[in-house]
């Protein structure tokens, strides 16, 4: 989770999950080389078992899984827009950027210990709107609900009397 560019008019927030996707991606390479492997020694039936279970179970996570999600408040347009990529395809959620009152940090307790998300919170009618769909330990939820709040109390900046705007 970052934030990929701040103005006074854009703030746009990324989720990527390039360890996840590499970690599974690399789990099914090991699960085909070690059917390969086994294939080699004469087992083809257990060596195919093997990379059809073995590297399809990580591929079928991954696809399931791993999606890049943006976040991108905009006040020209004044339109708050998500948009998830994945294999699947991609989804846009859009809502009216003065329906956005805050962004907090939901907080998801068990035994291991607590992990949280940025939840945006938005009014009227009262809905919550998760930036990722997962929740993760670490700090960077805080700080994008930090950057999120930040930019909605920052004012846009008027052009000074008797000047014109951009000049």
């Amino acid at each position: 989770m970052k934030v990929i560019h701040r103005s006074e008019e854009l703030l746009v927030l990324e989720d990527r999950p390039l360890f996840l996707g590499i970690t599974l991606i690399a789990m099914a390479l090991v699960f085909v080389a070690g059917s390969l492997a086994v294939i080699g020694q004469g087992e083809v039936f257990g060596g195919f078992l093997l990379g059809l279970v073995g590297g399809g179970v990580p591929v079928l996570i991954a696809a399931l899984m791993v999606k890049r999600v943006r976040l991108t408040l905009d006040r020209r347009t004044g339109r708050l827009t998500r948009t998830v990529r994945s294999v699947a395809g991609l989804r846009q959620d859009d809502h009216a950027l003065d329906r956005l009152t805050e962004a907090t940090v939901a907080v998801n307790y068990d035994g291991d210990g607590n992990t949280y998300r940025t939840e945006l919170q938005l009014r009227a009618p009262q809905e919550t709107v998760p930036f990722t769909s997962y929740y993760t330990n670490g700090r960077k939820p805080q700080r994008m609900a930090e950057a999120v709040n930040d930019w909605l109390t920052t004012p846009k900046a008027e052009p000074a009397p008797g000047k014109a705007p951009g000049g």
